[in-house]
């Protein structure tokens, strides 16, 4: 399975999902994108975009 793991720094409890989402890695390919950077351009939003519609899940923290 594609997890998709989209930090966006709204989340309180963001550290400890990111770690369970770590054990699961030898099972499933975990990607994670950091949306908290200010200097984002349309590319990098097109990247998260294809990565999202590429995701099987996509879990925003």
């Amino acid at each position: 399975m594609k997890i998709l793991e989209l930090n966006t720094g709204l989340f309180p409890d963001a550290q400890t999902v990111s770690a369970a989402l770590r054990q699961m890695e030898p099972a499933h390919r975990v990607d994670a994108i950091d949306l908290r950077r200010r200097d984002m351009e349309d590319e990098a939003w097109e990247r998260v975009i294809d990565a999202i519609l590429d995701s099987d899940l996509t879990i925003t923290i």
